[in-house]
């Protein structure tokens, strides 16, 4: 008689393995997308914190001599971070304030920009 030993061959046991670390390395890229989707998102939004906080900060100052440029610059106590104030005024009684932050995202430069408009009076 013969015996019925049933076993995985070499073969079968490597097509398992393969499909097993392709898995598994799927899941690991899928891992790393989401957790630099969350850092981006967590510098986007202090970005824009810091640009509605130099705004604000800039609409309490005088109209005349507060309000100028300001050259791209680090922002104190918040490393990686860059600020730019553009200043131009439509008309004689109106400035434009454009205000960008700007932060590195993936080895890019990138950044967020707000405007208001403050007037003399």
């Amino acid at each position: 008689m013969m015996s019925s030993i049933k076993a995985f061959s070499l073969l079968e046991i490597l097509i398992a393995i393969m499909i097993f670390t392709v898995g598994i390395v799927s899941v690991i890229g899928l891992f790393n997308m989401g957790l630099f989707g969350d850092v981006d998102a967590e510098s986007t939004s202090t970005a824009l914190a810091l640009t509605q906080r130099r705004l604000e900060e800039i609409r309490n100052l005088d109209f005349t001599t507060g309000i100028v440029n300001e050259t791209k610059a680090a922002v104190t106590g918040f490393t990686g971070f860059q600020r730019e104030v553009i200043v131009t005024q439509p008309q004689t009684d109106l400035k434009q304030v454009t205000v960008t932050t700007y932060w590195t995202a993936k080895a890019n430069e990138v950044g967020t920009s707000l405007v208001t408009y403050i007037s003399k009076n």
